[in-house]
């Protein structure tokens, strides 16, 4: 099994970067602005990018100050059926510590360093978010031709 793994210093409270990774304002403002929220006690996440021919569902699993758990419910991508997410939020004097994971992942080949990749860019954009609260998703819907 493979897993993806980065660590990030945010110059934010837990709360805010919880909030980032569990509500469609927060999802919107740093992943993607192509994002559902379906139920109200562990959502699931559909989310839609421009190259994808259907959209992504990720559940949310556990959601508190101190760690975000996703766990891939669809059978799109076919890379990350059966993956998990996980956030571990440490908070310190210089803002929070954003320790992250994507777990379960069957090779480290195929689309696996794109994957990886991608979430290194996500990482930045997360970071951002939460230190400013201005929203620039790295995956935005195409402008509606008229």
């Amino acid at each position: 099994m493979a897993r993806i793994l980065f660590e990030a210093t945010v110059l934010a409270e837990p709360a805010r970067v919880t909030q980032a990774l569990t509500t469609e304002k927060g999802i919107a403002s740093w992943w993607t602005d192509d994002v559902s929220f379906q139920g109200s006690r562990r959502p699931t996440m559909r989310l839609g990018f421009p190259i994808a021919p259907v959209p992504f569902e990720l559940k949310i699993e556990k959601s508190n100050r101190k760690q975000v758990v996703w766990r891939s419910t669809g059978d799109f991508p076919p890379h990350w059926m059966d993956t998990t997410v996980t956030w571990t939020l440490t908070p310190g004097d210089e803002g929070t510590t954003v320790h992250f994971n994507h777990d379960g992942w069957a090779s480290d080949e195929g689309a696996f360093p794109m994957s990886a990749y991608t979430w290194g860019q996500l990482m930045t954009t997360l970071k951002d978010y939460t230190e400013t609260g201005k929203a620039a998703p790295l995956f935005r819907r195409a402008a509606k031709r008229r």
